[in-house]
């Protein structure tokens, strides 16, 4: 009886063990992910032609065509590819960088775009060095992103 009483209760905590790893790998996900709107992998196909070098200092401008931000860095998290953004630019002293995901950056013609508002902006999730690895390469991102 105490043989089929234990082998019931490792049987349930065996089949309870996925659904407990998945809760507190999502909670640990949710602290180790910017602060951003869901990242999905469907990154303008403009920008992934450019190369890093191309997109570091271009500045970003938002929906009413105000200069926004400056792209300082890109970078990677989890196979994914994130800009590092100089929110506060027009001081020329970076304090203030934060981390976007690539995918919520637009080309219009030779510009830039986001859509979001400065107030948005200023409140990602800070850059923090050695948390993302910086993208290297001389190739386009489509080549690097991997």
């Amino acid at each position: 009886m105490k043989r089929y009483l234990v082998l019931g209760c490792t049987a349930a905590l065996l089949a309870a063990t996925p659904a407990l790893a998945a809760s507190s790998d999502n909670s640990v996900t949710k602290s180790n992910n910017p602060t951003v709107a869901a990242v999905d992998d469907s990154v303008d196909p403009a920008l992934m032609k450019m190369h890093v070098d191309q997109l570091k200092g271009k500045d970003i401008y938002g929906a009413k065509g105000e200069n926004m931000a400056e792209i300082e860095d890109v970078v990677r998290y989890n196979n994914k590819l994130y800009a590092v953004i100089d929110v506060d630019h027009t001081v020329d002293v970076s304090d203030k960088d934060v981390v976007l995901p690539l995918n919520k950056l637009h080309m219009k013609g030779d510009k830039v775009t986001l859509n979001m508002t400065e107030q948005q902006l200023q409140g990602l999730e800070k850059w923090q060095k050695g948390r993302y690895e910086t993208v290297k390469g001389k190739g386009p991102l489509s080549e690097l992103s991997h």
